[in-house]
């Protein structure tokens, strides 16, 4: 939209006047009337106006973007905002667009639609946790297909091919999480996705940037938006359980050495709830297939990796390889890897012993801190570091403690490895003094 439309188009409301708040005048120190001699005429005020922008009314406006995070920084501008406005304005809907990381979802999908819901302590995200995803592309790394469906439908063999591999990637992402609705923006163009019940997708045709008004892609995201919200248990009512196969197995360990666990033919069950930071992490249990012979189950923990972002593949392959590494202390200082593999062509999975609760200030005490230091002095005789020494990276069981998350382990020099063990006793005298200050 050039400047002269969009001055065109703006029409401010109409408004009405309601009871004041408060019927107790205000008071002013000193009475203008004793000072304003008369009232005139500011010349010249609309040749100014007319100066300042005439030149400008049928520019077209340009924003740089150069990669990618540009484009989301100026997607959320043009799109995000103004219909997160019109949802709480006209629907009463307190509502936000924000990072992957803002809410517990399984895999990274670029952008997830949440509502707020108010509480004695503020503002909190609800159970529901993601309603809606949107995946964005630059416009000049994908361009607008001439049609969607039909280059899907007949490349659908090329898993390489960018649209076959966008369409896979939105629709793992919404099953995944239980979503209904998913989308995809490239900035020129907003395709709405939803999913049917007889495991199919559908797609909308594409809203563009050029449509005006109740066509375009801002009423189009407000619309699915507001769906998500008044239908975010249609799909799957909770609790949520998701089941995964893995495909592709890069450990087949077990959970009992009397047993050979057919892992291709285990059903991963994510039911718990999850933490999320570089990768999701979840409780559940391992059982088998409901065709299968073998009998045996086991909780475990599930740490899934989105491994459509480069980057989470490393993280993965550093963390398999760092127990590995440390497989002598498996089952005493850290937890056992069950097993570890990928499923979609787009998780890695690691399934890990499920070690308790997480440690926290509460329940700690003095042994077990000498066993977090063991954990810690037995992965420094390995010629490693932990690399991310925080209370929340251990868990407790039965009065044991051991280490997890293995992301950040690596071969450590000897002064790292002091640095490492300064820094977990700092944590320790700090709990103690915050002990002893609370039983004084």
């Amino acid at each position: 939209m050039d400047l002269f439309s969009f001055l065109e188009a703006v029409a401010p409301p109409k408004i009405r006047k309601t009871s004041p708040i408060s019927s107790t005048p205000p008071t002013n120190p000193v009475s203008p009337g004793h000072h304003l001699q008369n009232l005139k005429e500011w010349p010249d005020i609309r040749n100014k106006v007319h100066q300042l922008l005439d030149p400008l009314l049928q520019q077209k406006r340009w924003s740089s973007c150069g990669n990618k995070s540009d484009v989301l920084r100026l997607g959320a501008h043009v799109y995000e905002r103004p219909s997160v406005r019109i949802l709480y304005e006209l629907f009463s809907i307190d509502s936000d667009f924000g990072h992957h990381k803002g809410a517990i979802v399984i895999g990274d999908p670029d952008r997830v639609f949440y509502t707020y819901t108010y509480t004695y302590t503020g503002k909190s995200y609800e159970r529901s946790r993601t309603k809606f995803l949107i995946q964005w592309e630059p416009p000049w790394t994908f361009s607008t297909p001439q049609n969607l469906i039909h280059h899907f439908n007949d490349n659908r063999a090329d898993l390489d091919d960018k649209v076959v591999k966008l369409v896979h990637q939105i629709y793992g992402y919404m099953t995944f999480n239980n979503l209904t609705y998913g989308g995809f923006c490239n900035y020129e163009a907003l395709y709405l996705f939803r999913r049917t019940r007889d495991n199919g997708l559908e797609v909308s045709p594409p809203f563009l940037y050029s449509d005006p008004g109740t066509r375009g892609p801002v009423a189009a995201l407000m619309y699915i938006c507001k769906q998500a919200v008044e239908e975010h248990q249609s799909f799957n009512s909770f609790p949520i359980t998701h089941t995964f196969i893995l495909d592709d197995l890069d450990i087949e360990g077990t959970w009992d050495e009397n047993l050979t666990v057919p892992w291709k033919d285990m059903a991963l069950r994510l039911s718990g709830t999850g933490r999320k930071n570089i990768a999701t992490v979840m409780s559940g249990e391992i059982q088998p297939r409901e065709d299968v012979k073998f009998r045996y189950s086991s909780p475990a923990f599930f740490k899934v990796y989105d491994i459509t972002k480069p980057y989470n593949l490393d993280f993965a392959h550093k963390e398999i390889s760092a127990y590995n590494r440390l497989h002598s202390l498996q089952g005493k200082y850290i937890p056992r890897l069950y097993a570890a593999g990928s499923t979609w062509k787009a998780l890695k999975i690691l399934v890990i012993e499920d070690c308790g609760q997480t440690a926290c200030d509460e329940n700690m005490t003095e042994e077990l801190w000498s066993q977090a230091r063991n954990a810690i002095v037995a992965i420094h005789r390995h010629g490693a570091i932990h690399g991310d020494i925080r209370i929340e990276n251990f868990v407790i069981a039965k009065g044991t403690i051991k280490v997890i998350d293995l992301g950040m382990c690596r071969q450590g020099t000897p002064s790292e490895q002091d640095a490492e063990l300064a820094e977990l006793d700092k944590m320790r005298k700090s709990w103690e003094a915050e002990r002893t200050s609370d039983l004084q």
